[in-house]
């Protein structure tokens, strides 16, 4: 890569290349679909991450492989020249398919749809990637800012062991484009996202006998049913906060007195006060009826990607460049997480900049071909776009949902 360009000339040639190559896109696309990758089978990743690093070989980046302990590790390409400020992009190679999913449910492509277990989320964001720096690479084109690649095998899991490193690249970026889906076959991207917390309600109680002597005990699944109705009650759909009891465990049998129950509660916040505000009243819960005792542990594993002004501007970027490139892009609030969660406290974020489609974690999973060639054109042009200013107030003057 020799040039860096903005101009309607090369607007032109990063679209007509990216539709030129369509069909080897959808092949590469199949490729990584049938290579299986569940997050819990580490030693998946092993033929995944060579064939990915030899790709991003070819075409100039370094490229290394950080081993993980529990996960499949993490793959990094970056940039001859990786001093100083770069643009980082983030993917993830994990999904959350169990070996043998693609033997009973084999991928296919179907006019202008490839349908597979992990096509959308999020092998279609890595295919787009690679065909982006193709692009540039095939055309001399050279990115505004070197470009550090980070793909992870543990971001459906939380990234436990890949959290660390992304907080780390992002420190030290201008911003940072991260390849999940986009939202929604309509291809919405993703410039806000909530905070999601975890936590586990414990109530101890006291056994009896549900016949003899019921008066001795005191039922950790009453005290766990009036928690349940005040846990919920903490949900304000107007402010954005969720919180759900989606699992619960309580007893021994049913002619004991129940002696401990157990509830797991989901939290979604959009803000950081908001999430502070509610893990402050879920911490501050009480068991009401005598004889029983209540503990919570848990909090917020995700801060929440809010609109900061740098955000803003980088959105007001994309939206510039799509509209060059005659593509009409809208933006979303999401109501679940990724590393783009934990990379936007540190560097203006965009997310769900990968492929479009539906059914991401469902059974008819999909990509939309047409429109991951725009998101090939799209991802590869932003990536020639100037740095932003260090000031992003300086810059910002639009609409932060266009």
């Amino acid at each position: 890569m020799t040039a860096t360009g903005e101009s309607p000339a090369t607007d032109r040639a990063l679209q007509t290349w990216a539709e030129k190559h369509r069909e080897a896109l959808s092949a590469y696309l199949l490729d990584l679909v049938e290579t299986e990758t569940p997050s819990e089978a580490p030693e998946t990743f092993d033929r995944f991450f060579d064939r990915l690093a030899d790709d991003l070989a070819a075409i100039g980046l370094e490229t290394e492989r950080a081993p993980g302990e529990e996960t499949g590790g993490r793959l990094e390409a970056w940039s001859p020249d990786p001093d100083g400020e770069v643009q980082l992009v983030l993917g993830h190679a994990d999904t959350v398919w169990p070996l043998g999913t693609v033997e009973n449910n084999p991928p296919e492509i179907r006019e202008d749809v490839l349908e597979g277990p992990g096509a959308l989320d999020m092998k279609g964001g890595l295919a787009q990637l690679v065909f982006a720096l193709r692009a540039l690479d095939a055309l001399s084109l050279s990115p505004s800012l070197p470009v550090h690649v980070l793909v992870s095998s543990d971001e459906e899991i939380g990234s436990p062991e890949s959290k660390a490193r992304i907080a780390d690249l992002a420190r030290k970026a201008n911003r940072v484009f991260v390849l999940e889906p986009a939202s929604g076959p309509e291809g919405k991207i993703k410039i806000a996202r909530k905070a999601v917390g975890h936590f586990t309600v414990t109530i101890k109680g006291k056994a009896a006998h549900a016949g003899l002597e019921p008066e001795e005990g005191a039922s950790a699944t009453e005290e766990l049913g009036t928690v349940i109705h005040r846990l919920h009650n903490l949900t304000d759909i107007d402010s954005g906060v969720t919180v759900n009891v989606g699992q619960v465990e309580a007893g021994l049998r049913s002619n004991v007195v129940a002696p401990k129950a157990r509830a797991e509660v989901d939290v979604r916040a959009p803000t950081a006060d908001a999430a502070d505000a509610v893990a402050a009243e879920i911490r501050s819960l009480e068991a009401t009826l005598p004889g029983t005792e209540l503990t919570v542990e848990g909090g917020f594993g995700r801060p929440p990607m809010e609109q900061t002004p740098g955000n803003r501007l980088l959105w007001e970027r994309v939206t510039d460049v799509g509209q060059r490139l005659g593509l009409e892009l809208e933006g979303t609030h999401s109501g679940g997480a990724s590393d783009g969660n934990d990379a936007s406290q540190h560097a203006p974020t965009i997310d769900g900049f990968g492929a479009v489609g539906d059914g991401a974690h469902q059974e008819f999973e999909y990509v939309k071909l047409d429109a991951l060639v725009d998101r090939v054109a799209l991802l590869s042009a932003c990536l020639l776009d100037e740095p932003l200013p260090a000031d992003p107030h300086r810059e910002l003057g639009g609409n932060d949902e266009r």
